[in-house]
């Protein structure tokens, strides 16, 4: 199921239709349902693989802080728009985890 603003702090990448690697730091993906390619560099890279992980929101602004050296404001800030920004995209599903 999509994930929508405010929902709880779990998300993780959709499973299927969904296919990435990674390419010298940087994620190079496939849509297969819109067949739409895409890449993320540095930041988002960073988050697309905790993501993949199952990584807690919390852990995602704690890893942009300790590897950039932005504050919890700031890192929280990046994360929610990147969440948003897959979430509109249709990239991320709810864990029951």
């Amino acid at each position: 199921m999509p994930v929508q603003v405010g929902d709880p702090p779990r998300v993780v990448l959709r499973r299927e239709d969904l296919a990435w690697r990674e390419v010298g730091g940087t994620i190079v993906g496939l849509d297969l349902r819109t067949s739409s390619y895409f890449s993320l560099k540095d930041t988002g890279a960073v988050l697309w693989k905790l993501l993949d992980a199952g990584a807690r929101r919390e852990d995602l602004v704690a890893a942009l802080v300790a590897r950039f050296a932005v504050t919890d404001a700031t890192a929280g800030a990046d994360v929610a728009a990147f969440i948003t920004d897959l979430s509109r995209q249709g990239l991320l599903e709810q864990s029951d985890a």
